[in-house]
């Protein structure tokens, strides 16, 4: 499984048995979602288990590798983001969240498998039988208006002139980092204030809603720009730009930086301004569901954690219904 779109010489057969590693293989052929980490995680289980028939693989087997997982830890790639380079342990743990990201890669590949009709009738997805483990890694960290404010004062005076646009989208549409870097001019509409976003995290496409002073932020560097180039690239138009250095020095100039004492998840990083689009929402008393529509949940369960920023109109909406037994008085 050396890449994404390799050409598998042997295809797959109902009623014949394959191993997991051409299995591995066959599935990353057509794998078109966005996770670029995915085919990484499948091969961690195919340097293991590649050599065993794939209906043959228990609970155990699969159990064994998390544990290899979770005992290896943390690893470094020594060539940087370039595939292929030396992978050194760093001698840190892996956050149960990523070890379960492992367990569910080889999950869906044995589930499509089935889905596919190649397993055994009877046949049953082993990792099923495997606990995932409990997750404490959702981040909380939201901007308040004036945090707001002041990190928008110092990305105008960026060295990257489109900082203050992306945080202004970033905030006001809940679009995900991934999203907003891949737009294109020709998915901009500024005269009806919409974008369209191809394929979001959980595969579907997305309107985003561009609000006036978003619009104007985007005019501005528009002009002299082509349909196919990218909103959000550096010198090379075809290239996102790497905007990390940007966005810490508008981070530190507008006193934003947290401490050490803060914990990793609760730290301000580009994803907090997604959970300041969904906070805010919350905090003015936008259902739920609304607010899960807006940031493109695909469950209601991931918009759940902002359901205690809501008390405080649901402390007035009650007040209004029930104040004064009134509602008692007229249906006595």
């Amino acid at each position: 499984m050396e890449h994404q779109n390799s050409v598998v010489s042997s295809p797959l057969v109902r009623g014949e048995s394959f191993t997991l590693s051409a299995l591995a293989d066959t599935y990353m052929a057509g794998y078109k979602a966005l996770d670029p980490y995915f085919g990484s995680r499948l091969q961690f289980f195919v340097e293991i288990l590649g050599s065993k028939n794939a209906c043959d693989i228990d609970a155990d087997d699969v159990q064994d590798c998390l544990d290899i997982l979770t005992n290896r830890g943390k690893l470094h790639n020594r060539g940087g983001t370039k595939p292929g380079g030396e992978m050194t342990k760093v001698n840190k743990p892996l956050a149960p969240a990523t070890v379960n990201r492992y367990r569910t890669s080889l999950q869906a590949v044995l589930t499509w498998a089935r889905k596919k009709r190649l397993m055994p009738k009877g046949w049953t997805n082993p990792v099923n039988d495997t606990e995932r483990l409990g997750e404490d890694n959702a981040r909380t960290r939201y901007l308040n208006t004036d945090e707001y404010e002041r990190l928008i004062k110092m990305a105008r005076i960026s060295c990257w002139n489109k900082l203050t646009a992306l945080i202004i989208m970033a905030v006001t549409t809940g679009g995900r980092k991934g999203a907003l870097m891949n737009l294109k001019w020709q998915d901009v509409d500024l005269d009806n204030g919409e974008a369209f976003v191809h394929r979001t995290k959980n595969g579907e496409p997305f309107v985003l809603v561009l609000l006036p002073e978003l619009v104007a932020e985007l005019r501005r560097f528009k002009a002299g720009t082509k349909p196919d180039e990218l909103v959000f690239c550096g010198q090379n138009p075809c290239r996102p730009m790497n905007f990390t250095k940007a966005w810490k020095r508008a981070v530190i100039d507008a006193r934003l930086e947290d401490g050490p004492e803060v914990a990793p998840k609760d730290r301000l990083c580009f994803h907090s301004l997604r959970h300041s689009h969904a906070s805010w929402l919350a905090k003015q008393g936008t259902p739920l569901l609304a607010i899960a529509e807006s940031m493109n949940h695909k469950s209601l369960a991931m918009t759940k954690r902002y359901a205690h920023l809501c008390i405080d109109s649901r402390k007035e909406m009650l007040r209004k219904t029930f104040q004064g037994g009134q509602m008692m008085t007229q249906g006595a």
